[in-house]
């Protein structure tokens, strides 16, 4: 298996880390209708956001940008 580029661990980490805050949002949106739910799932996303995020920032300071 293939491993991930700066630019793929960028892009996902991003990608995670906005869905997360848009799950936020829309339980905000929601009146906390599906609090357990939609908090959990924001939590994973952004969990997965932030260490995706640290994965490119490691690959950055390493010169690994291809």
């Amino acid at each position: 298996m293939k491993n991930w580029s700066f630019t793929t661990c960028a892009v996902a980490g991003f990608s995670f880390s906005a869905f997360g805050v848009a799950l936020i949002i829309l339980n905000a949106v929601t009146a906390n209708a599906f609090l357990i739910v939609l908090l959990w799932m924001a939590g994973v996303a952004l969990l997965i956001g932030g260490s995706l995020s640290v994965r490119a920032h490691l690959l950055w300071t390493r010169g690994d940008t291809q």
